[in-house]
């Protein structure tokens, strides 16, 4: 969870790793704003405000209708054999993960699915944009997710295959937008206090 301590010596006991390479760790995860570093205090698991929450939800509304609108340009070109094949199965691995009770598995699936369509795309830019932004939107799911809402529907992620199979780029782009919108309506965007949780819990679950 957002806020939850990173200890330097608890998670190298976890990983039998040394501290150097946990302090390499929270370094990289530091750069990519995953992890917030306080003086004389350590480590912790990034908490974002909720307008950063809204920012980064912001820029995929810009990023990823662009995003499908190029796949379907390149498919209908004939340089993405297979895209839609691929699409559908991870959407099928992220119901059956749903189905089963498995939030963790299906969450990771929900933004993969959205790093794929990038890759997709052949966009070396727009794939490294959704693998910077995913986790960030995690993070806010985390930060601020109703509970009794889904963050990220997949019957959403079905109707976006089935425009992009159709070749309707802007229906495929209207989707998206209204996917996104709906992620950010799911937000309660207020700062609540979290249950903290024990860290090799959380690391494996």
């Amino acid at each position: 969870m957002p806020g939850t301590k990173l200890s330097e010596e608890r998670v190298a006991e976890l990983f039998s790793v040394s501290r150097t390479q946990v302090r390499g760790a929270l370094a990289r995860l530091a750069a990519e704003q995953l992890v917030t570093v306080y003086p004389n205090r350590g480590a912790f698991v990034t908490t974002p405000t909720a307008d950063e929450a809204r920012d980064v939800l912001g820029v995929r509304k810009t990023l990823e209708p662009a995003v499908v609108a190029r796949l379907v340009e390149r498919i209908a070109q004939g340089n993405a054999p297979g895209a839609v094949k691929q699409l559908r199965a991870l959407v099928k691995r992220e119901q059956q993960t749903l189905a089963a009770g498995d939030r963790r598995t299906s969450v990771r699936l929900s933004g993969e699915f959205h790093i794929l369509l990038a890759q997709l795309s052949g966009s070396t830019i727009m794939t490294r944009m959704m693998r910077e932004l995913t986790p960030l939107t995690c993070l806010a799911n985390l930060t601020f997710e109703a509970p009794e809402l889904s963050a990220c529907p997949n019957l959403d992620h079905v109707s976006i295959i089935d425009a992009i199979e159709a070749g309707k780029a802007k229906v495929a782009m209207a989707v998206m937008i209204d996917h996104l919108q709906h992620i950010e309506e799911s937000l309660v965007l207020r700062n609540e206090e979290k249950t903290e949780m024990d860290l090799a819990q959380a690391l494996f679950g």
